[in-house]
C-alpha cells in the first residue's frame, strides 16, 4: 500500500468546518498532496504501519475494538502520534476497506472482454466477501481510493477495448460496481448465503403466510426466489448485465 500521508488537524480526531469527508475525491486527493509534502523518517510511523496496525487489531479483536487509540497501543505510540497520520476511526475504515480491495487480481488476458468482465467481478466479490469490515462500514466508503480506482481503470479500459463510448463504459462500469458491492453486501449481511434467502422450513413458511387473494406471482416464484443460492443469483445475475451491455452496446455480441 502507497503511503499517503494524514492530514494537519488543528483538533485530533474531530475536523474542522470544511473538512472533507473521509473517502471523498477531495480527502484522497489531499492525502496525496500531504505525503508528496512529507519527509518519512527511517523507522517512523507512516500510513502502511498505521494500516497494518489497524487490520491486526480488526483480526484479533473484531470491528468494535477497531479505535485510534487501539491502534496507537499496538505500534507503541501516542494517539497524538496516530493523529499525523489518521485523523479519526472513519479515516481507519476507509482506508482498510481501500486496503483490502488492492488483492483483487486484475488480468487483461487474451479471452475477450466479456470473459475479462466475469474474471473482474468475481474477483471483487470474492475479496468483498472475505474482508472482516462489516458490509455497512465497507460499503462505498472508499470509491476513490487507488485501490478502488484500479479497479475502475480496469472497468473501462475492458468496456472501452469492447467498442464501447466514453459515456457507454461509465455507465456500464458503474452498473457493475452498483452490482458487485451490492450483492456481497447482502450476502455478508444474512440477507441470502448458499441456501438461499431462507431454509426449506421457512421456506414453506413463509408460502402459507401469504394472503390467498395477494401476492400471485410470489405465490408461484417465490419457493425459487427464496431458494436460490447467493452464488447462483450472482452467477445469473452477472450474465444478465453482460447480456445487456453486449446486446446494447457491442456490435458483435462477444
Amino acid at each position: 500500500m502507497e503511503d499517503v500521508a494524514g492530514p494537519s488537524r488543528a483538533a485530533p480526531g474531530r475536523p474542522e468546518a470544511g473538512t472533507p469527508q473521509p473517502g471523498s475525491s477531495r480527502w484522497w486527493a489531499e492525502r496525496a498532496a500531504a505525503a508528496d509534502r512529507r519527509r518519512p523518517r527511517a523507522g517512523g510511523l507512516s500510513t502502511a504501519r498505521v494500516v497494518e496496525a489497524a487490520l491486526n487489531v480488526l483480526r484479533e479483536h473484531g470491528f468494535e475494538a477497531l479505535t485510534v487509540r487501539a491502534v496507537a497501543d499496538r505500534l507503541a505510540t501516542s494517539s497524538g502520534s496516530l493523529y499525523q497520520h489518521i485523523a479519526s476511526r472513519d479515516e481507519l475504515i476507509v482506508l482498510i476497506a481501500d486496503h483490502y480491495l488492492g488483492d483483487v487480481r486484475i488480468g487483461r488476458g487474451g479471452g475477450g472482454w466479456r470473459a475479462g468482465v466475469e474474471e473482474l467481478m468475481r474477483e471483487m466479490r470474492r475479496i468483498l466477501i472475505d474482508q472482516p469490515l462489516p458490509p455497512s462500514a465497507a460499503l462505498g466508503r472508499a470509491i476513490w481510493g487507488p485501490n478502488t480506482l484500479r479497479i475502475i481503470d480496469a472497468a473501462l479500459g475492458l468496456f472501452l477495448d469492447a467498442g464501447l463510448t466514453d459515456e457507454q463504459a461509465t455507465y456500464a462500469t458503474t452498473a457493475l460496481i452498483d452490482f458487485v458491492f451490492g450483492a456481497a453486501a447482502i450476502q455478508r449481511g444474512g440477507g441470502r448465503g448458499p441456501d438461499g434467502a431462507a431454509g426449506a422450513d421457512e421456506r414453506a413458511a413463509f408460502g402459507e403466510s401469504l394472503p390467498a387473494n395477494q401476492f400471485a406471482a410470489l405465490r408461484k416464484a417465490g419457493p425459487t426466489f427464496l431458494a436460490a443460492s447467493a452464488d447462483d443469483v450472482f452467477s445469473q445475475g452477472m450474465a444478465l448485465f453482460l447480456d445487456g451491455v453486449a446486446s446494447r452496446f457491442v456490435n458483435d455480441g462477444t
